[in-house]
């Protein structure tokens, strides 16, 4: 964005008493293409794993992450025509899990 557009687009913000600051700087950044985390707006935020990787990051066997995927402790993804090429675990829900300690087999 350029560095006049920014200027005006925060004198609107600064202009509304309803809107924070924070606000102002998290509206700011999404323009701008960042999250307050310092992201790309659309860089992808989860990535899919294979069982065999989901089962060496989990440190279980690969049927074992197919049982978590059921017990709905980990998200499984499908993707293909119709779902049947090809699937996949959330990275995302993957490390939750690992953080809770709940993989302990």
């Amino acid at each position: 964005m350029m560095e006049h557009t920014r200027k005006a687009v925060e004198a609107i913000l600064a202009a509304d008493p309803s809107i924070t600051k924070a606000q102002t700087n998290a509206a700011l950044d999404a323009l701008e293409g960042r999250t307050s985390a310092g992201l790309a707006v659309d860089a992808p935020t989860d990535r899919a794993l294979t069982r065999r990787q989901a089962a060496e990051i989990l440190g279980v066997k690969p049927h074992t992450v197919s049982d978590y995927a059921r017990k709905g402790l980990i998200k499984a993804f499908r993707f293909g025509a119709k779902g049947k090429l090809a699937s996949g675990y959330s990275a995302e829900s993957v490390r939750t899990l690992l953080e809770r300690g709940r993989a302990a087999s």
